[in-house]
């Protein structure tokens, strides 16, 4: 992995000292949370022992941290909001549990309670963003606006040596003016319920899946959404057919329906609009969007181990609506990676790239594009031996409209409108790109020729994508499945 520059580094350690508990979280084990000390200077500190009523006695996934925030919202509706906010604001008080204590923050983005940061209490942390861009404190606010859900981002880990690591916050709303919550980073516990997948029997295809979707939105027609989401929910539904499950949501991305194995979403009604996999990309945002124009395919990953080895392999969901106030959607593993499923890796791109390498570089062509103009970075681009050509790591040029501007390996394609393009399995890919660029992280999946090494069979590759200004954009992507060990 490359290492990011130093500036940078510098820069998000400071805004850790400063940002609230959603953004900075005590490690397990350690149990020593950070604290803001003269200039700025991290110092550690002891943290408070005892548990919270109810809470779980270790917390290493999403539905732990439910419990845990679930716990603190009862508590401040039954104490009031002066008292449970002195209460979260106590190092060593109740809410302060192994490695994790609650923060909050009202509904304007001010702190309110920051146990380990008393010092940003009472100061406004709305517009802090993650390395990649992801405005952390605003989506906190628009997730709590719908009750409770998860919020994910990535940040640097105070005990892990500031190491740039994902992370996920549980936040709810209390009473309509403030909201609370707690964060897990990656190193701790399961934080992506969504690359779980029940990949026992038969391997399904995009017509099977197309057809299932469709039966499951035309029973929901016919029958109502009340006994549909019901049915759906049952562990022993009629639609509970391997990797085909029912996910359900209503168009703020609040969840009605969930598979067997997460049934707590569904239960608490978890809204996850800002909720991205493991890769940066906004699944349930990027669907809702497909599902409010009819419908259609996007690309997630799903997690497979096998012997200590995550394989994190392509999935296909299909998304479409129910009616006006709801929608669903299906996935299954891309067909033609049964043998990675299964641990064979021998026919299988790894991925030789990093995310920190492909936003970096995109970063850097904006960077110059906005300083140099764009006819002399159109000429940069272009250069399959130029500055932003790294082996298969390359960036292309495109215009808002979809017509490809610049690319050093797809020269017979520049001048051409791609914004219908569509590959193999029905995904429009120039589409999905656009739309994560305006609305989400930046981040989408595609499957596409390695080019730069004049490949012909698709290949897993994970895009991201940044505008330059309001009429044009640079992308790169970084082609082949994730795979880490234990």
């Amino acid at each position: 992995m490359r290492i990011r520059d130093y500036f940078f580094i510098i820069a998000l350690i400071a805004v850790a000292v400063l940002v609230a508990g959603c953004s900075q979280t005590p490690q397990s084990g350690a149990g020593t949370p950070v604290q803001s000390g003269p200039a700025g200077t991290p110092v550690i500190t002891t943290p408070g022992t005892a548990s919270t009523t109810g809470a779980p006695a270790t917390v290493r996934s999403t539905k732990d941290l439910i419990t845990f925030v679930r716990g603190a919202v009862n508590y401040a509706h039954e104490n009031g909001r002066d008292k449970a906010i002195a209460v979260f604001n106590d190092p060593k008080g109740q809410f302060v549990t192994g490695s994790l204590y609650v923060f909050a923050e009202d509904f304007n983005g001010q702190a309110l309670a920051e146990p380990f940061q008393h010092n940003i209490v009472g100061t406004s942390i709305r517009n802090i963003t993650d390395p990649f861009g992801v405005p952390i404190v605003r989506n906190l606010i628009e997730t709590a606006g719908y009750g409770t859900g998860y919020v994910s981002y990535e940040y640097p880990n105070p005990l892990e040596n500031y190491t740039i690591e994902p992370k996920l916050s549980v936040v709810s709303d209390v009473d309509g003016t403030y909201y609370i919550g707690a964060g897990l980073y990656s190193s701790q516990g399961d934080i992506y319920p969504s690359v779980k997948m029940n990949l026992s029997g038969t391997p399904h295809n995009e017509e099977e899946l197309v057809a299932y979707v469709r039966a499951a939105a035309a029973y929901a027609r016919a029958n109502g959404k009340e006994k549909a989401v019901a049915v759906f929910n049952s562990p022993d539904s009629p639609f509970n057919r391997g990797e085909l499950v029912v996910m359900a949501f209503d168009y703020n991305g609040t969840n009605l329906v969930s598979p067997p194995y997460s049934p707590e979403v569904s239960a608490n009604h978890i809204n996850l609009i800002n909720y991205h996999d493991p890769d940066g990309v906004a699944t349930i945002r990027g669907m809702r969007d497909l599902s409010q124009n009819g419908g259609g395919f996007l690309y997630t990953v799903a997690k497979v181990t096998v012997n200590g080895t995550d394989v994190y392999v392509p999935k296909i969901d299909y998304a479409e609506p129910v009616d006006g106030t709801w929608w669903l959607f299906s996935g299954i593993t891309v067909p033609g990676y049964t043998e990675a499923i299964q641990g064979n890796l021998t026919e299988i791109t790894i991925r030789n790239h990093t995310k920190i390498e492909l936003y970096d570089l995109v970063t850097r062509v904006v960077t110059f594009a906005r300083a140099n103009g764009k006819e002399k970075t159109l000429a940069a681009i272009n250069d399959p031996h130029g500055p932003f050509v790294n082996g298969d790591l390359f960036v292309w040029a495109e215009s808002t409209n979809g017509t490809l501007l610049a690319d050093p390996f797809l020269k017979t394609a520049i001048g051409q409108d791609l914004i219908n393009y569509t590959d193999a399995y029905g995904m429009k890919t120039t589409q999905a790109g656009i739309m994560a660029m305006q609305n989400g992280t930046g981040f989408s999946h595609a499957l596409f020729p390695d080019t730069a090494f004049n490949g012909s069979s698709e290949v897993p590759k994970l895009i991201y994508q940044k505008p330059v200004d309001d009429t044009w954009f640079i992308g790169s992507g970084v082609y082949g499945v994730e795979v880490t060990n234990h």
